[in-house]
């Protein structure tokens, strides 16, 4: 029932049920059930009776594509509703992607419509002869659809049939795409409903754009399980914190380093003496490591929420969830099978690092084959997004990716583990460790920590501190300060670009 069925159960029975807030705009259940009515009249309308041969029709079973890129949130969850309430994959094109991949990925994949507010690849789009369809932009297409009449409405589909098309990030290669069926989403619902505390009637809040997979997800439970869910298109702290006390809302889903500006945000007090995030019962986070100095500072300001972060792969599915200290010790999600392996594929004892493997219901098996040829799942039925990880008695411990780890004088360092202690360090709680070439060494570990002149700690007092956490060979030769850190659209940082800002010059030298 990835959340059709509960769209329809109560746009019945509690129409007037909040569903989805954003950008200005409420949708009610009634009101969102009506939006996918129009959503799939204008579709049927702009495609015929048959919609045109797409290179994808072999995995999606002839299942028509419909790809958005929209710049507000609360379009794409509208969009996302509708497309995937009857025979239709919806494909969310990220509109922070460059223009030159968003044109190159929709070449790949032939979509049998486009929809977007976005007029230069509207025009981009209009100038190529290339397989997919028609390119409608947003606005012409609400009129279409306002005029089609409305044969039919949202309705319950197979479980094995695709209903998603999802892409690796596209920032700055070209993204790989990967289809989910209604079936493997479901699992991911009922994961949501035991363990990220999703639930009827809860609010939730979820800023961030709908591209990015946490966003997208968090629409899919909250609609699966009848709650209620305020988007932003663009994460602003201020007007999040405002809108959990107007609306009391309970639950907060978005990425760790969101959490330090929520907190600075929420730190006046309300009407009533309380902390703006007072009705905050639970905060879930995914996308980085959950490290302990935000852990506690969030604390302070929400002291009656409960923090869990997760660890999954939307290739995947969900994988382990942590409640306490730096986040990278997990507990795996029931039904979940995990297997720690070296190069040659063979089993590393317990503690010592190696490759994730994951056997679970929800996985898929490889990337739409337009995007990659790449599998995601062996033949033995155990997949691998290359994470890193050591296994201690039935925890996953997580490493990083190959990318997170340095190797210094013959040491494997774990830049994660670097950024997990220097995050404890009042001043450097965003920041990043990278790996710089070194003659003598292969490779040195530095830190780069994000502020404002004078508001990093000199670099003594971070290397006295790191001293004391780790190992001495983890300990970073050089420090560096940068007025912002690189970011994806989703707030994570971007180890290869910070890398680059150092390199260039464009970081301050401690």
């Amino acid at each position: 029932m990835t959340f059709t069925r509960t769209l329809i159960e109560l746009a019945a029975d509690d129409p007037d049920r909040l569903a989805v807030a954003g950008d200005g705009e409420r949708w009610t259940y009634g009101q969102l059930h009506d939006a996918a009515a129009r959503i799939r009249a204008g579709i049927e309308a702009l495609l015929g009776d048959e919609a045109p041969a797409s290179p994808s029709d072999p995995e999606t079973g002839g299942v028509p594509i419909i790809a958005v890129s929209l710049s507000r949130a609360v379009d794409a969850a509208r969009f996302i509703a509708g497309v995937t309430a009857f025979r239709a994959v919806v494909a969310v094109l990220d509109p922070l992607w460059p223009q030159s991949h968003r044109v190159e990925t929709i070449d790949r994949i032939g979509p049998a419509l486009v929809i977007t507010d976005d007029l230069a690849l509207e025009a981009a789009l209009g100038e190529r002869a290339v397989a997919h369809g028609r390119t409608i932009a947003l606005a012409d297409f609400d009129a279409v659809a306002a005029a089609a009449p409305r044969t039919a409405g949202p309705e319950v589909r197979p479980r094995d049939e695709p209903f998603l098309l999802l892409f690796t990030s596209g920032t700055t290669d070209l993204p790989k795409g990967f289809l989910r069926t209604r079936g493997s989403w479901d699992i991911n619902v009922r994961v949501s409903r035991r363990w990220l505390f999703a639930g009827e009637g809860i609010a939730t809040i979820a800023p961030g754009p709908v591209s990015y997979s946490l966003t997208l997800y968090a629409l899919v439970e909250v609609l699966a399980t009848g709650g209620s869910l305020f988007l932003q298109s663009r994460f602003d702290a201020a007007e999040a914190a405002r809108t959990i006390e107007r609306h009391r809302i309970e639950r907060f889903v978005g990425v760790p380093s969101m959490l330090l500006a929520l907190a600075a945000a929420a730190r006046r007090p309300s009407s009533e003496g309380a902390s703006a995030l007072a009705s905050l019962r639970w905060v879930i986070t995914g996308g980085a490591n959950q490290s302990r100095a935000i852990r506690d500072r969030f604390q302070d300001v929400a002291p009656l929420a409960h923090l869990r972060s997760y660890y999954g792969a939307s290739e995947i599915g969900f994988i382990g969830y942590s409640d306490a200290g730096d986040g990278t010790r997990l507990t795996p999600f029931d039904g979940v099978e995990v297997s720690v392996r070296d190069e040659a594929g063979a089993p590393v004892p317990d503690g010592e690092i190696g490759t994730l493997h994951v056997r679970v219901a929800s996985q898929v098996e490889r990337y739409l084959s337009a995007t990659s040829r790449e599998r995601i799942t062996a033949p033995d039925g155990w997949s691998s997004v290359d994470d890193l990880a050591s296994l201690a008695d039935g925890a996953i411990v997580l490493a990083g990716r190959a990318g997170d780890i340095a190797v210094t004088g013959g040491h494997k360092v774990s830049l994660a583990q670097v950024e997990r202690a220097l995050a404890t360090v009042p001043g450097c709680e965003q920041c990043c460790a990278i790996a710089l070439p070194d003659a003598v060494l292969g490779s040195i570990v530095a830190a780069v920590v994000e502020g404002g002149p004078g508001a990093v700690p000199e670099k003594s007092v971070m290397q006295r501190a790191l001293r004391a956490l780790l190992p001495e060979q983890f300990v970073p030769r050089r420090y560096f300060r940068a007025d912002a850190l690189p970011r994806t659209a989703g707030g994570k940082i971007r180890r290869g670009e910070v890398t680059a800002l150092v390199e260039h010059g464009r970081a301050e030298r401690l």
